[in-house]
């Protein structure tokens, strides 16, 4: 009875989203104030019974309920329990039942800071948000109910995809589910404002910290994506401009566009049709993602529906929610003729600068992502859109954006501040500088394994400076160089693997010794193991450099019994000034494996980059919160 008593929660809260997103509507325009008085239970019991209904589903997956279709799709009696757990998320119905989920979260948390906002703003957001909840549970509920009855019950189930059987595809899909539904609160606060009438710069102080909270989530989310691709698909890449990772970098493209406009505009009052207009688009893009992940269209190993007829109701669902929020934008906007009032140089002119760069690389990711598609949908064949398209126009757009990093800690608002010329010119000579020395040093240590590639000298320099150049500022913004010094490393990370990885294929035997990048690989043994829903043969290849051990790699390859699949394991033993990553090909004779062995020069700083990111952005949050006796209520 879990199955029914999950469908039913989920029923119950559909009926009850249908209460939230009409009675604020209700009572605002039918002038039934005392009815808003309901808006916090109702929020509170939508997420109260959506979390039941997941909570049933995951206790499906714990007893091992096979009647119920989704679990003997997803699930096995064998499977580790984590992995039970991620199986709720790990196929199209629990996926959208998560984002649901999510989608309830934030609307719980709206109400829970209801009274730092006015309240007619409040209700009228959280309407918004109703209507979104309603609309997604009328998809779960009639195109992708996840507890769908299987007669006869099999005695046992189907397993979880073995690519999704890793630790980084436990969190990689929520935190993604929730930064996208986090932009919901932005697009509704948008809405909210326009359905006012007037383009309020208040939009800016109260938008921020949330889409600053779903920037960080979605940044976090696209970082374990990344790695799971580099730990487990064994190509030894983290990002292959596959069209579903590009659904996950539009709307971050859109949201850090967004945070530096709302930045312009609660600062300067400025620019608050962008702020507005980002909000919708952000939010619009992330259903764009969820379409394109879920519908069909495409086949990917981030994909997770086959069955097109989704598809079309979650285009339908795109289509209506993007047009008629833009059309209300197009009808209730009103334009601002104030003259700009700042200088040339002024810190107004550099976010503006960033912005533009931004949309524009978010513009050209969306053409690249859904040319191919557009063009098979048209009958005219198939058409590819590969790295070296994203590579080449997007290179323009990034090394502005470190030279605008750089230079943003010494301009000021409104006018060009003047700053002493050694202040300018010793971060770009230390910059200068280390990438000469970088060079020298990667030289030093793996050659002549690899050459150095000059291409990387703009890069490295440009990333440097944008590391550097808030150090020498007057006054160091500390949260901003965090941010900002992260994007940095990581790009000098993605610069230096990217260019100065070196691979080797190998035929390798127990005592057979094979040379990569100065270092010895050497095959000592392969073992046996049976897992918990699989078997494995395990190599180890030791890494040594004149003699002296380093780290032993251990690379596997797995049989899953229950979907008859054989799975290859990559062993990665990472440094901060390499990783040794090496894969178990196919056996190819008694005791002798085809083996690939790669070296990837400063891979970790991606990562670490990465975290600092976030980590600046969850300090520039908390130091975002303010007491509700900061906004002032209607009257």
């Amino acid at each position: 009875m879990t199955g029914e008593f999950g469908l039913l929660s989920l029923l119950a809260a559909a009926s009850l989203a249908l209460l939230l997103g009409c009675v604020p509507f209700i009572a605002l325009y039918g002038r039934r104030m005392p009815l808003l008085v309901w808006l916090p239970s109702l929020s509170y019991g939508v997420t109260l019974l959506i979390t039941l209904a997941l909570l049933a589903l995951g206790w499906c997956f714990v007893t091992n309920d096979f009647s119920v279709l989704y679990v003997a799709q997803h699930a096995n009696s064998q499977l580790p329990l984590f992995y039970k757990i991620a199986a709720i998320w790990g196929g199209h119905e629990g996926s959208m039942l998560f984002l649901l989920f999510a989608l309830s979260l934030w609307s719980s948390a709206l109400t829970l800071f209801r009274h730092h906002f006015p309240l007619r703003f409040f209700a009228r957001a959280l309407g918004v948000m109703g209507w979104l909840l309603v609309a997604f549970s009328a998809f779960i509920l009639f195109f992708s109910n996840p507890f769908v009855r299987l007669f006869p019950t099999l005695a046992e189930g189907r397993d979880l995809n073995p690519m999704l059987q890793d630790l980084a595809l436990i969190f990689h899909p929520p935190l993604l589910y929730l930064g996208y539904s986090g932009f919901a609160i932005s697009f509704a606060f948008a809405v909210a404002t326009l359905l006012e009438g007037k383009s309020s710069q208040n939009i800016a102080r109260y938008s921020r910290p949330w889409v600053l909270a779903a920037w960080g989530l979605l940044s976090i989310g696209i970082l374990l994506g990344a790695w799971w691709a580099y730990s487990e698909l064994g190509w030894g890449g983290w990002w292959f401009w596959d069209p579903v990772e590009n659904a996950s970098l539009l709307p971050w493209l859109t949201s850090t566009a967004l945070l530096h406009v709302l930045a312009i505009n609660e600062r300067r009052s400025l620019y608050h049709q962008w702020g507005i207009l980002l909000s919708l688009v952000t939010f619009q893009l992330c259903l764009l993602g969820t379409f394109i992940v879920r519908s069909g269209v495409l086949t990917s190993v981030h994909a997770f529906a086959v069955d097109t007829a989704r598809g079309e109701v979650l285009l339908a669902l795109f289509g209506m929610v993007t047009l008629i929020s833009l059309m209300l934008f197009a009808l209730r906007v009103r334009g601002n003729h104030r003259a700009a009032d700042f200088a040339l140089f002024s810190l107004e002119t550099l976010l503006l600068a960033a912005l533009v760069l931004l949309s524009i690389a978010a513009v050209t990711v969306l053409i690249g992502t859904l040319y191919p598609l557009i063009f098979s949908a048209l009958g005219l064949g198939s058409l590819s859109v590969g790295a070296p398209y994203f590579n080449q126009t997007l290179t323009p757009f990034v090394l502005l954006l470190l030279l605008l990093m750089g230079a943003a800690p010494f301009a000021d608002w409104q006018q060009s501040r003047k700053t002493p010329r050694w202040r300018l010119v010793a971060p770009a000579l230390l910059a200068i500088f280390g990438a000469l020395f970088s060079a020298g040093w990667f030289q030093f240590l793996w050659q002549p394994q690899s050459q150095w590639q000059p291409a990387m000298m703009p890069g490295v320099t440009l990333a440097l400076w944008a590391l550097f150049a808030p150090l020498f500022a007057a006054k160091i913004r500390w949260r901003s160089w965090l941010i900002h010094g992260g994007v940095a490393i990581s790009l000098l990370g993605m610069l230096f693997a990217s260019y100065h990885s070196t691979e080797l294929g190998s035929r390798m035997s127990p005592s057979r010794e094979a040379t990569l990048a100065g270092y010895q690989l050497t095959y000592q043994q392969t073992e046996l193991l049976v897992g918990p829903n699989y078997t494995s043969e395990r190599a180890h290849i030791r890494v040594s450099q004149h003699g002296r051990p380093i780290t032993t790699l251990l690379p596997e390859r797995r049989h899953y019994t229950a979907r008859e699949m054989l799975m290859i394991e990559p062993a990665i033993a990472s440094g901060p000034l390499a990783d040794f990553y090496a894969v178990l090909g196919d056996n190819l004779s008694a005791g002798e494996y085809s083996v690939r062995l790669y070296h990837k020069p400063m891979v970790s700083w991606i990562w670490g980059g990465a975290l600092i990111m976030v980590f600046g952005g969850v300090l520039t949050l908390w130091r975002r919160a303010k007491p509700a006796s900061d906004i002032v209520e209607d009257k």
